[in-house]
């Protein structure tokens, strides 16, 4: 397997990317993968972005042209548009990035073993092709949502064992240098008066949870406070007024039970996890590991 060279340079994209500000935006160039002619490819327009990582094409096939989803193989950006959950913290901001870079434009598309999930969606590399030094080349989307930090390597479901490596790699990379949802807020003044912390994590069974307890002595309404676990995954709470001494769990898993609950799929790690507790304008409140 060929190793990833990380090049630290400003990518230009060409007009079409030249709007990306280095103060919100890191592009770096990567070896081979990343920049790269797409082979055996699928040329498709962009009709329109549903969330970071999900659009619509148009693609041709023979005489028809039809409209078909495609979900970004081995990316996870936060929620934006699910029908059973709120809006998650920079959800809206992943889907603006791939709005306003996608949106309208032609992109080529590569795949995996498997070409659909289980809701009939397309699951393909969607490289975009961009200009550099007059020359066509093409940028993996997955990728640079990943490196930016506007989703994180998805390595539930295996794909190309080559990709995974460098995607885990890539996320490692903006978590290290705070990209995107990886930014850690200064703490305020505000947030120092909470005396609220993540006291246990039930790893095991099918009905995890993770308690939180206000040790402070006034209640703290918890809406639009969030958790995070390592896996990459976001939970928000709902207006939840949390009083003085009263711990609260917000359970997980396919046996999840309870008034709150996160999904019914599994969250936290049984060899080992973390979560990080932000409040409502995003400081980090408590970290606990186990």
């Amino acid at each position: 397997m060929k190793r990833l060279i990380l090049t630290i340079i400003y990518l230009i994209f060409s007009s079409l990317l030249l709007s990306l500000s280095p103060a919100t935006v890191t592009s770096f160039l990567y070896d081979f993968t990343y920049f790269d002619t797409p082979s055996a490819s699928d040329k498709a327009l962009c009709s329109r972005v549903v969330d970071g990582d999900t659009i619509v094409i148009d693609i041709e096939k023979g005489a028809f042209t039809y409209s078909t989803y495609v979900r970004l193989i081995g990316v996870d950006t936060p929620e934006s548009v699910h029908p059973k959950k709120p809006v998650e913290y920079f959800g809206k901001e992943a889907s603006e990035f791939t709005k306003k870079h996608l949106e309208g434009k032609t992109v080529y598309l590569t795949y995996d073993w498997d070409k659909q999930d289980k809701y009939g969606r397309l699951l393909a590399y969607v490289w975009l092709p961009v200009k550099i030094e007059n020359k066509i080349k093409y940028v993996l989307w997955n990728a640079v949502l990943i490196l930016n930090g506007y989703g994180h390597a998805y390595t539930v479901f295996p794909f190309k064992e080559e990709y995974m490596e460098k995607f885990r790699e890539l996320e490692r990379y903006a978590r290290e240098h705070e990209l995107g949802m990886w930014r850690k807020p200064e703490r305020t003044e505000e947030a120092k008066t909470y005396d609220v912390r993540i006291v246990y994590i039930q790893c095991k069974g099918k009905d995890e949870y993770i308690v939180i307890k206000n040790f402070g002595n006034a209640p703290v309404d918890l809406e639009g406070w969030r958790i995070f676990s390592k896996g990459g995954q976001w939970y928000t709470f709902p207006t939840v007024i949390l009083q003085a001494g009263e711990s609260i769990a917000v359970h997980s898993g396919p046996g999840a039970s309870g008034e709150l609950i996160w999904t019914r799929k599994y969250v936290w790690n049984n060899k080992g996890d973390e979560a990080v507790l932000y409040d409502a304008v995003g400081n980090v409140v408590d970290v606990y590991r186990y």
